[in-house]
């Protein structure tokens, strides 16, 4: 199987972004760099594990940049 490491290369992935295929670390998710795309709506979210791990502070980063865009 293809192991996609999106930053920390030989960590042990907890999580895995299944529409890209990338693998997360946990330090990843607690520090919430696993939501890339905080501001897009996907049919999936309410089943997405990284998602629910990194709401608020996904949906603080999504303000932020509507923010700077205005």
């Amino acid at each position: 199987m293809n192991r996609k490491y999106r930053y920390h290369l030989g960590r042990d992935a907890v999580v895995e972004r299944q529409k890209m295929e990338f693998r997360y670390c946990q330090e990843c998710l607690e520090a919430c760099r696993a939501c890339t795309d905080p501001c897009l709506y996907g049919k999936f979210r309410r089943e997405c594990v990284i998602w629910e791990l990194c709401r608020k502070e996904a949906r603080k980063r999504c303000k932020e940049k509507e923010a700077k865009e205005h």
